[in-house]
C-alpha cells in the first residue's frame, strides 16, 4: 500500500477513517505496552502492523458503500417516494454477539459480531448523542405521531441466542441501553437459545423489550393461513407469559412476509411489523414492513450513523 493509493480516497473521509482507525488501535493495544521499550518507538510499531486495518476503515468511510454505508434519505427526497408519515429513526439487526474466536469454533461468524467490538458500538452512540428506544416506542410514534428524542435508535436481536444473555446484557446494563429482543418462543430453552429464567430476568431489568418472531421461527410468507395463525398466536401467548408486557409488535423470520401473512397479522391485534428491508426512514404507510440494517464488524460510523 502506497501514498498514491491513500490520496485517491475522498480526502475529507479518509483522514476521518485515518483518525479513527488510530483511535481503536490506542484502545485496544496502548493498555499492553510493555516498559522494557521506548514508548513512542511502541506506538510507531502499532502502527506500521495495522495500517492495513486503518486503511481498510478509511476506505470504507469514504466509499459510501450501499450495503455496508446505508446514508440517511433526505427527508425532501422520503416525502417524494413515500406516502404518510415519515421519520428518520435506523433499527440496527443483530443475530449473534460474541467474542469472535468464539464464532468461528461455532461456525456463527456469518451472523456474529465480535463482543468488543459491539462494546465500542454502543459507547459509539452515547458519544454521538443517541436514544436507544423500543420498538413499541417507535411504532406508537408513527401511528400516534409522539415525538421521539433526538437522534433515536432502535436496537434489536433476533432469535434469542444464548450469548445475549452472556454478552449482550451485561453491555446493556454498564451504559444503562434499551434493547429489543425479537424471540422464536418454541426455540427457548433449547441448545443454544436463552431460557426462559434468562427472558423473565433481562424483563425485570426495565432494558428489554421483546417482540413475537413466531413460535418455531417459522417464514410465514410460505404458510397457509392456520398455520400462520397457530404460529403468531403461539408465540405471542408463551412470550406474554413471562414477560411484563402486552406483546403486539412482529418480527418477521427471515425477513419474509405476503399480503396474507400480513392480514394475519392484522387479524391477531399486532399494531407494526419489522422486516430486513434496508433504510433509516419509516413511515406509517408501511408501519408493517418496517425497516432495519444489519450490522457486523465495523464501526457504526460506516453504516451511515
Amino acid at each position: 500500500m502506497n501514498v498514491a493509493s491513500y490520496m485517491k480516497l475522498d480526502k475529507n473521509r479518509f483522514f476521518q477513517g485515518m483518525m479513527l482507525g488510530l483511535v481503536l488501535v490506542a484502545m485496544i493495544a496502548l493498555p499492553n505496552l510493555s516498559r522494557g521499550q521506548n514508548k513512542t518507538t511502541q506506538i510507531n510499531n502499532l502502527y506500521t502492523a495495522n495500517i492495513d486495518y486503518i486503511y481498510n476503515i478509511s476506505k470504507l468511510i469514504a466509499s459510501s458503500s450501499s450495503i455496508l454505508s446505508p446514508s440517511p434519505t433526505p427527508k425532501e427526497t422520503v416525502e417524494e417516494n413515500f406516502s404518510g408519515y415519515c421519520i428518520n429513526v435506523p433499527v440496527l439487526l443483530y443475530h449473534h454477539v460474541q467474542p469472535d474466536s468464539e464464532a468461528k469454533r461455532l461456525w456463527q461468524t456469518a451472523l456474529s459480531v465480535d463482543s468488543g467490538i459491539f462494546e465500542q458500538q454502543m459507547f459509539y452512540l452515547i458519544l454521538q448523542g443517541y436514544t436507544a428506544i423500543s420498538a413499541k416506542q417507535l411504532v406508537d410514534a408513527l401511528l400516534l405521531h409522539i415525538p421521539l428524542p433526538q437522534k433515536s435508535i432502535v436496537l434489536t436481536f433476533d432469535d434469542g441466542y444464548k450469548d445475549v444473555y452472556t454478552y449482550v446484557y451485561p453491555i446493556l446494563q454498564k451504559y444503562h441501553i434499551l434493547a429489543n429482543l425479537m424471540i422464536a418462543s418454541g426455540l427457548v430453552g433449547g441448545s443454544d437459545y436463552l431460557t426462559w429464567g434468562d427472558i423473565e430476568e433481562m424483563g425485570r431489568s426495565g432494558l428489554l423489550y421483546f417482540t413475537n418472531h413466531t413460535w418455531s421461527h417459522y417464514p410465514i410468507d410460505q404458510g397457509g393461513y392456520d398455520k400462520v395463525k397457530t404460529e403468531v398466536q403461539t408465540g405471542r401467548k408463551q412470550l406474554e407469559e413471562h414477560v411484563n408486557q402486552i406483546v403486539n409488535i412482529f418480527t418477521y423470520p427471515y425477513g419474509t412476509f405476503n399480503n396474507d401473512s400480513i392480514n394475519v397479522l392484522r387479524e391477531e391485534g399486532v399494531l407494526g411489523a419489522f422486516s430486513t428491508i434496508p433504510g433509516f426512514w419509516q413511515c406509517d404507510s408501511f408501519i408493517m414492513t418496517l425497516h432495519r440494517n444489519r450490522v457486523g464488524n465495523f464501526p457504526l460510523s460506516a453504516y451511515g450513523l
